[in-house]
């Protein structure tokens, strides 16, 4: 094991030491739960390093043959994407998908002029050199959701990255350590001695992603340090696509406020249909109590976009580059280069650098009845709407048609007057028929168009509908389903009609007669003791 490896098993093994002190007399950790969560968290760190080393030697080697290309390279690209006027001003978005994104720091050597540059957050298309703390949330061309977290990338090579797709929620590599060892010293503190390390947390889901990561996060006895910290999230409803993007590089807190920030930015952007984008963002390159400093320049205090200080052409500095074009929006707090000349620099540094990009959900098209509108304010939608069926039933799946184009419902037969003239006799004015029987007509009955077993309705006004009706059962059993008709057109005729061995009585009768029944059994035991005491005395 090397020398570097032992050092960063020995920092951990120090920080939990450290904080395992003050809470040991509480009882409260176990001491060989902690060392396996901190084994299993350093071999999975040891894994990483190991196939990282390997790789940065070979991309090491590489980065000459890629400082030759460069102009090539640029020449190639410029064909399909647009260059920057001004590139120290004008800060690369990453990518053309809808997305939100932040990054702590980059170092770019040899940096494009190039607008969008590559999306994949390692670097490797937009030729960035090394990355650190890039979260993103990510809406690809087909419209699915994706975040990423790349905690470190060398010469386009990611070090360790967390990933997610929808339904999926992911986490960084020192996750044990956290859950097995840091979180169990915070709980039984009463949150007064907390530390988060290395946090990656990735989650996606059907509707948007989101992504944190933070090098560090503690707590103690209320004073609050951040460092190295970064989110990237994507949500979208029916209406609006919203993004957020942060990038916070230190941070010093207290329940009062903030005591001090260093390099901090933040950018939003939402895209509703109907209207027009909103944009929003914030960054600030050094807070002291909660005011600005205006170091390196005056503007970097208040947040003044495009702020320029350095030394022009040999050290150039801009505090809050921003770049705005509609829904695409850019902000780092602090951007240094090196030997900028024209369009072209020998290094670029970015710190804390954040993006959003946000495009409003397409308008649904085709039929009214697959839409996913509720196209005739009855408060159902395609397929629950009954307008939408060609039997008007939306409980029947067979009669749903989604080339339907008119999702109002068809009342074939008007408002309707009663149920006809009894069971015996079909529906009278009925379902949608005139006259005394189930016809097609124009009649004047309650004009669902589907047989009264399948109209969602009580045609028959026993208190029941359609398969819990009895008179829509052949054998008049509602708790038999294989008995159930869904074309019986008269549901108060039991098996087969009210004259051929259905239940005289349903519902509200069934109920009166029973209780009738009940008080004449009640009055008959009372007379049956009074009988027995007469006899007694």
């Amino acid at each position: 094991m090397t020398r570097k490896r032992l050092g960063a098993l020995a920092l951990f093994a120090s920080i939990v030491v450290i904080f395992a002190l003050p809470v040991g007399s509480f009882g409260a950790l176990d001491l060989r739960q902690a060392a396996d969560a901190l084994k299993t968290a350093g071999d999975q760190v040891q894994s990483g390093l190991a196939s990282t080393v390997q790789k940065t030697g070979q991309k090491t080697a590489a980065l000459v043959a890629k400082t030759k290309s460069a102009v090539q390279q640029k020449s190639e690209s410029a064909k399909t994407r647009a260059t920057a006027t001004d590139p120290p001003k004008q800060p690369p978005m990453h990518g053309s998908n809808p997305h939100g994104q932040g990054d702590v720091a980059v170092v770019d050597l040899n940096p494009k002029s190039d607008r969008p540059l590559d999306g994949k957050p390692d670097g490797s298309g937009s030729g960035e050199d090394a990355v650190v703390g890039r979260a993103k949330g990510e809406q690809d061309a087909s419209g699915n959701f994706h975040g990423h977290i790349t905690t470190a990338a060398l010469f386009g090579t990611e070090i360790i990255g967390v990933d997610s797709t929808p339904g999926q929620t992911n986490h960084g590599p020192l996750q044990p350590l956290q859950t097995g060892v840091l979180d169990p010293i915070c709980q039984s503190t009463a949150q007064q001695i907390c530390l988060t390390v290395l946090k990656s947390d990735s989650s996606t889901t059907a509707t948007g992603s989101t992504n944190d990561f933070a090098v560090a996060n503690a707590g103690l006895l209320g004073l609050n340090v951040g460092a190295a910290e970064s989110h990237g999230n994507i949500t979208q409803d029916s209406n609006c696509q919203s993004a957020v993007g942060t990038a916070k590089t230190a941070n010093v807190t207290t329940s009062g406020g903030t005591v001090a920030g260093v390099a901090n930015a933040t950018s939003a952007s939402k895209s509703c249909r109907g209207a027009a984008p909103q944009v929003a963002q914030t960054s600030e390159v050094i807070n002291l109590g909660g005011t600005g400093v205006g170091l390196p320049a005056p503007g970097c205090a208040n947040g003044t976009p495009d702020t320029e200080g350095g030394i022009p052409g040999l050290l150039p500095i801009i505090c809050n580059a921003e770049e705005v074009a509609g829904a695409a929006a850019v902000r780092d707090a602090l951007d240094v280069f090196a030997l900028q000349v024209g369009t072209n620099a020998l290094l670029r540094e970015s710190t804390a650098g954040p993006e959003t990009l946000t495009v409003a959900p397409a308008g649904e098209t085709g039929p009214q009845c697959n839409d996913k509108v509720d196209n005739d304010g009855d408060g159902k939608i395609d397929s629950s709407d009954p307008g939408c069926h060609t039997d008007g039933n939306a409980n029947n799946a067979n009669s749903f048609d989604a080339t339907d184009n008119d999702e109002s419902d068809a009342n074939t037969g008007g408002s309707g007057n009663g149920n006809g003239n009894g069971n015996g006799n079909g529906n009278g004015n009925g379902n949608n028929g005139s006259g005394n029987g189930n016809g097609n007509g124009a009649g004047n009955g309650n004009g669902n168009g589907g047989p009264q077993c399948s109209n969602g309705i009580d045609d028959d006004g026993d208190g029941v509908i359609d398969s819990a009706d009895p008179g829509c059962h052949t054998d008049g059993n509602a708790n038999n389903a294989a008995s159930f008709n869904p074309n019986d057109d008269s549901e108060g005729s039991g098996a087969g009609s009210a004259n051929s061995g259905s239940l005289p009585f349903t519902g509200s009768d069934a109920i009166g007669i029973s209780l009738a029944g009940l008080l004449m059994l009640a009055g008959g035991l009372l007379l049956r003791r009074r009988e027995d005491v007469a006899t007694v005395r």
